[in-house]
């Protein structure tokens, strides 16, 4: 496909002008292409080479048109363009300064493709334009590079796994899809949204199977689907979390891996920066991963739930979907997103402005209020019509936000559609200049005991490696705020307390059968969730608040279940 970025008129006149084409000849093809584009029809009919096309094409649209080198091309600029991506799209960057990225491509059409370098990475994308033979030259040095790399390390089996996870993280894929075929390990990688076939590797290959589920804790015996998780440091000191889906297959196995990067250090608004850690973490991963249903974010007022949403949108938007919302006030535009504005004074409600996004068949939706019933049961009904809901509901707690709902809409429609609630609140941060150890007395910790379980914390705080395995709670050290020079009080800025409640079937059947709030806070906890309490009492065990600020923000009831 010859590329499309320049009118025709343009390309006519420097065709002509540059005596490339006769005007006779131009005629001809105008007269008998039957609606064929001027590009095609002119090296259809072998009027000029197609790489002479693109040179004219370079210059009529005043890009430059550019002969590669691969073997002067470094392995780390071709990276910045995934390889799959590279090679559906014809497209590869060949030189990089600072944030400036020049890639050379066969069709400008190609350069829409790229979008995320500049969105994501805050790189600059330049396009140039190549010849055909440069590009199939550069693709194949891109390939050898990678083989270099990493074909030594999947043919040793304790390598194959970390090896792959490594090349899928290379590649920008946050999705990779094996499947055990009797032709071999069939390797897929979802970029950007979108599928590419990545590698086939031989039957034996099938082993790291086995090693991905002893990782994620499944069962190796049972043949039905299962999930899991784990995380595991790759090559060069970097860290991958990986959530798993197993299915049987006619043929043998499929795995479906969600891929994230854990990173020491997040700018803007990430999960990790809100304050999301561990389960919590991995629990609203699984819950991004829904195609349906109806996610709540239950929090008081200013607690940073259109914040979270956002948050999540953004995750979501690297899939191929359409997103809409509707919001009391758009805070932040979002691209590619339809969103609506609450006008109460010209009759748009929070209902109505719903019933009008519906029409658009959006694919995902984030409410930025559930606060009636009509506006309560929209949302479910959305959910179990296959489109996934996120709605923000003012509510202290998980289990509060559950009751709150319940009535709103009947339960058998809600406990069928609902797939979790994230509850959150807001503390302050220590700050990090100045910090006074101490161990927590009993008196200190009392008027938080009747809310969180401390034996539940240390385990967590175990689990993450906070403290050391043999630990006792009294051992545990926390930090009091201490003024200094860099803050007021001895804190700087917030942080966020996060609750994940994940459906369960048995919580279903709770909430299906009208069970007390307190049966369901005992179930929800049985099931693994920590309280807003209790992760309090984890980020003041990590240094990061204070048990006096819980203390404080549970009496003025800002957490509490």
């Amino acid at each position: 496909m010859v590329p499309m970025y320049v009118e025709e008129k343009a390309l006519k006149d420097f065709l002509v002008g540059n005596g490339l084409v006769t005007r006779s000849q131009l005629a001809d093809v105008m007269q008998s292409g039957q609606g064929e584009a001027l590009y095609d029809a002119l090296v259809k009919r072998g009027i000029i080479a197609e790489d002479e096309l693109r040179r004219a094409v370079a210059h009529a649209s005043g890009v430059e048109f550019v002969q590669l080198e691969p073997e002067q091309i470094s392995f780390e600029t071709l990276s910045i363009i995934p390889e799959p991506l590279a090679r559906a799209h014809n497209i590869v960057a060949y030189a990089r300064e600072g944030n400036r990225v020049e890639v050379a491509m066969l069709d400008l059409d190609a350069f829409d493709k790229i979008s995320y370098l500049r969105r994501d990475y805050g790189l600059v994308p330049v396009p140039r334009l190549t010849t055909a033979e440069s590009l199939r030259k550069t693709l194949r040095t891109y390939q050898k590079y990678l083989k270099e790399k990493f074909a030594s390390l999947l043919a040793q089996s304790e390598q194959t796994l970390n090896a792959l996870l490594a090349h899928a993280l290379l590649s920008n894929a946050h999705g990779v899809h094996l499947d055990l075929r009797e032709t071999g390990l069939l390797v897929r990688y979802r970029i950007e949204g979108l599928m590419h076939e990545a590698m086939l590797l031989p039957k034996e290959a099938g082993h790291i199977f086995e090693r991905i589920k002893n990782l994620a804790k499944m069962s190796l015996t049972l043949h039905v689907p299962q999930e899991g998780s784990f995380s595991t440091e790759l090559f060069g000191g970097e860290t991958a979390h990986v959530r798993v889906h197993s299915a049987p297959t006619a043929s043998g196995e499929s795995m479906l891996l969600n891929l994230r990067r854990v990173y020491q250090t997040r700018k803007g608004f990430a999960l990790e920066s809100l304050g999301f850690h561990g389960a919590s973490l991995d629990a609203v991963h699984t819950l991004l991963t829904k195609r349906s249903g109806l996610i709540l974010i239950a929090g008081r007022e200013n607690a940073g739930k259109t914040t979270l949403g956002y948050t999540m949108l953004d995750e979501l938007g690297r899939r191929a979907v359409s997103i809409a919302t509707v919001e009391t006030e758009i805070e932040h535009r979002l691209p590619h997103v339809l969103q609506t504005e609450i006008r109460p004074d010209l009759g748009i409600t929070s209902a109505a402005a719903l019933r009008a996004v519906l029409r658009h068949d959006p694919d995902i939706i984030f409410v930025g209020s559930i606060a009636d019933d009509d506006t309560a049961l929209l949302c479910v009904q959305a959910a179990s019509r296959g489109v996934l809901v996120i709605g923000c509901i003012e509510s202290p707690s998980a289990v509060a936000a559950l009751e709150r709902m319940r009535a709103w809409v009947p339960s058998k429609l809600f406990a069928s559609t609902l797939q979790g609630i994230v509850a959150i609140d807001i503390v302050k941060r220590l700050c990090p200049h100045e910090k006074e150890e101490y161990r927590l007395s009993r008196a200190e910790g009392a008027p938080l005991e009747p809310l969180a379980n401390f034996g539940r914390v240390l385990a967590a705080l175990k689990e993450e490696g906070i403290v050391e395995k043999d630990m006792q709670w009294k051992e545990v050290l926390f930090a009091r705020a201490h003024p200094c020079p860099e803050c007021e009080g001895g804190y700087r800025g917030l942080v966020g307390l996060q609750s994940v409640c994940m459906t369960s079937r048995a919580l279903a059947d709770s909430i299906y059968r009208d069970a007390p709030g307190y049966d369901l806070l005992a179930q929800a906890r049985e099931e693994g969730m920590l309280t807003l309490e209790e992760d309090g009492l984890f980020k003041a065990a990590a240094g990061i608040t204070s048990v006096e600020e819980l203390v404080r923000a549970s009496q003025a009831g800002t957490t509490g279940e």
